[in-house]
């Protein structure tokens, strides 16, 4: 386990509960854990709503507007009055918009000053889905290629160095065993090799059904009902769509879906414990 973990993939795999698990597994260790909905969305507080409360772990939704106040406070060292903030938002909105990265770059700083400053064994982020993912995995890159000279540079390169260090940061990419998430899956992992330097730290197979041998698929073609057909068809699509990531690089970790009484948090922190 890193000290930065950012967790990606398409919407609807369950990357948020992946967060929720891998942090509370963390923090029931002893270690102080910090979980960033960097989506801005609230997602991760409602999977973690309701579950026991544990002291060591911590959670911050890190919206555009709560990183570009965490700049100024931190750069700038200028208090900045409720009153002035809407006109300085709306200044940067213009800057973002004709400089790419500027938004990313923010939203990482912060998560990066959290891990180099912040009191915590583990930053765990529920980060922006597959491209937007690797937008912000290459922000601090990009704007330092833009900009050559002057504060900015100073202030995004060692926010590139530390996404880069493959000691400190790592990716983690969850899908399903199904062909689209598999497909985008692997695009995602193919450039995050090719156009970012950050260490990819494994794949989850999120919601994985029953994989059937050659005895069992048989079993349900002879009873020819339709629940069990269904279990075939869904076999067999895993089978495949897991055959895809033969030599993909990295650790692939299946995971079964949890049963219709069990929360997913708890299922998903059954399965990942000991294994990340």
């Amino acid at each position: 386990m890193k000290s930065l973990l950012l967790v990606t993939g398409k919407g609807g795999v369950g990357r948020s509960t992946v967060v929720g698990a891998i942090a509370r597994n963390a923090a029931s260790t002893g270690q102080r854990v910090l979980a960033i909905d960097a989506i801005g969305d609230g997602g991760l507080d409602m999977i973690l709503d309701g579950l026991p409360d544990q002291d060591s772990l911590v959670t911050l939704r890190l919206t555009p507007d709560l990183a570009l106040k965490e700049y100024l406070r931190t750069f700038l060292r200028i208090p900045i009055a409720p009153n002035r903030f809407g006109p300085i938002a709306k200044i940067f909105d213009y800057v973002a918009t004709a400089a790419p990265g500027v938004r990313e770059v923010l939203v990482l700083g912060k998560i990066a000053t959290e891990v180099r400053d912040g009191d915590w064994d583990l930053v765990v982020v529920d980060a922006p889905a597959t491209g937007h993912a690797v937008e912000l995995l290459t922000a601090a890159d990009t704007l330092s290629e833009l900009i050559r000279v002057g504060p900015i540079v100073s202030q995004t390169r060692w926010i590139g160095d530390l996404i880069g260090d493959p000691e400190v940061t790592s990716v983690l990419a969850v899908t399903l065993a199904e062909e689209l998430p598999t497909t985008e899956c692997l695009e995602l992992l193919d450039r995050l090799e090719t156009e970012t330097r950050v260490d990819i730290g494994g794949v989850i197979v999120n919601r994985t059904p029953t994989i059937l041998g050659k005895r069992g698929l048989a079993q349900a073609i002879r009873r020819g009902d339709e629940r069990s057909l269904v279990a075939k068809e869904r076999s067999e699509v895993a089978a495949q769509q897991l055959e895809r990531f033969d030599g993909c690089g990295a650790p692939v970790f299946v995971v079964s879906p949890a049963s219709f009484a069990e929360d997913p948090v708890l299922h998903l922190q059954k399965h990942l414990d000991g294994r990340l």
